[in-house]
């Protein structure tokens, strides 16, 4: 530490800088469900069970996420490469990968990843995990995003032999939309967003850096400082850290064990570090995920997942198609169903992409929506049934697998992500709710696919 540094945090009893400029992965505030996204995002790395995508705003922690991952890893034996530098673009990016796990590039794309896939081999008998960080992936272009793909696709007849963390700001899920990118997104296992804190979350986050640097009770923000710090950062944990280091300086004339941080020294503090006040609130959630590990396992039951699209908005919260029946009305429907159609309770996003539906009712329940449906679709148990949902699943780039009619875990971890991606319980099994999904989404009525050959697993 340097000695300037140490007389101003001795000055304020400080053992150590609450609010750094850097990372510090060291005193890590897990906002509400961090905790469990982090555990997520490391099984999946260990189970080797797809791509792990990492989206936030500049300033909201995807960094220091990173180190407390790789913290959680660092036991585990695992063979890391990290990239930050995403201006290399194509085979300089490839030639990258290769250095950070100490190999020589040997200048061509085909024999780099000819080296790479060997080594990956040798790790991958040894027993040992590789993983390949790219920080900052928003910088990457469609080539080195195909690129990536191409090394998920390096694999044994079992397993795929590199773990690949993408992270990078929102845009970059914005690239990963792209219809020539849907083989890379249909390999995302895991998808964290990191957002900003709302108002409470913000007192608990200066609260937790200011215990974690040993201030005690010796400084104290009041209610009117955390409400003017909250609406000039916004909730942004890097705004937080600029304004409240500058409130700091602000304590030195008051005495020792009585420092209060008010709304006057906030805004004093927030205009001398050039940061202005919010003009929007965001959705008050620490963070929002994309959905459960279940989908990446394809373990039936394990956690229902959440619309990855929507997840963090508070649009997608209230958003609710209009109802087939309502009421009366709902019964009316019911019964124009038939015997014994099935139900489902289903959240507002999925209710809107099955409003439209053939032989539906909806209406609103208990603060969700419930669904009542008569299956026409038959069960994906037999040869040309399966073949058909996995065309369904191909034409929606869930899955890249043969569509052969045979069962496999492919086919499985296609139907886990499907469920993932659309808030249905990511059991990776084809239950009767996700094939009338599957049905209405898909862009035209596929033909049935005559047997392939049976050696080929989905």
């Amino acid at each position: 530490m340097n000695p300037a540094l140490s007389r101003h945090l001795q000055l304020l009893g400080l053992e150590r800088a609450p609010f750094p400029p850097t990372p510090d992965a060291d005193a890590y505030y897990l906002a509400p469900g961090l905790e469990g996204e982090l555990v997520e995002a490391a099984h999946a790395l260990r189970t080797r069970a797809g791509i792990v995508l990492l989206t936030g705003e500049v300033g909201t922690g995807k960094s220091t996420f990173l180190r407390r991952l790789l913290g959680l890893l660092d036991g585990d034996g695992m063979a890391v490469s990290m990239v930050f530098n995403t201006f290399l673009q194509g085979d300089d990016l490839l030639a990258a990968v290769l250095r950070d796990f100490g190999l020589a590039p040997a200048g061509n794309a085909a024999a780099d990843i000819e080296a790479l896939n060997h080594f990956l081999i040798q790790r991958w008998q040894a027993q040992q995990t590789c993983v390949l960080v790219i920080d900052d992936a928003q910088n990457l272009d469609v080539a080195s995003l195909e690129l990536v793909r191409l090394l998920t696709s390096l694999e044994t007849g079992q397993e795929k032999l590199l773990q690949i963390v993408l992270s990078g700001q929102p845009e970059l899920r914005e690239h990963l939309d792209l219809p020539q990118l849907r083989q890379l997104t249909s390999r995302v296992c895991k998808h964290v967003r990191l957002l900003p804190l709302d108002r409470a979350q913000t007192r608990a986050y200066v609260d937790f850096r200011l215990h974690a640097a040993g201030a005690g009770t010796g400084i104290r923000v009041s209610d009117n400082g955390i409400a003017s710090l909250h609406r000039h950062s916004g909730g942004n944990p890097r705004r937080i850290h600029l304004v409240m280091d500058r409130c700091l300086y602000g304590l030195y004339p008051q005495p020792a064990g009585q420092r209060r941080i008010d709304a006057s020294l906030v805004r004093r503090a927030a205009g001398q570090a050039g940061v202005q006040p919010a003009r929007q609130r965001r959705a008050p959630l620490a963070i929002a995920s994309a959905g459960v590990l279940a989908a990446c396992l394809g373990v039936a039951g394990l956690m229902a997942g959440n619309r990855e699209s929507r997840a963090g908005t508070a649009a997608a919260a209230t958003a609710a198609p209009q109802p087939a029946a309502a009421g009366t009305g709902w019964e009316r429907c019911l019964a124009g169903l038939g015997r014994q159609p099935l139900r489902a309770d289903i959240d507002a996003a999925t209710a809107q992409l099955l409003a439209g539906a053939a032989r539906t009712c909806q209406r609103p329940h208990s603060g969700r929506w419930q669904l009542a449906w008569q299956a026409d679709t038959p069960a994906a148990g037999d040869g040309q049934a399966l073949a058909l949902l996995q065309q369904r699943l191909s034409a929606l780039g869930q899955y890249d697998g043969a569509v052969d009619g045979l069962p496999g875990r492919l086919t499985q971890r296609a139907i886990g992500r499907f469920q993932q991606a659309h808030g249905l319980p990511a059991t990776g099994d084809a239950d009767p709710l996700t094939r009338l999904l599957l049905e209405t989404l898909s862009a035209a009525p596929l033909s049935r696919t005559p047997d392939a050959p049976a050696h080929v697993n989905g």
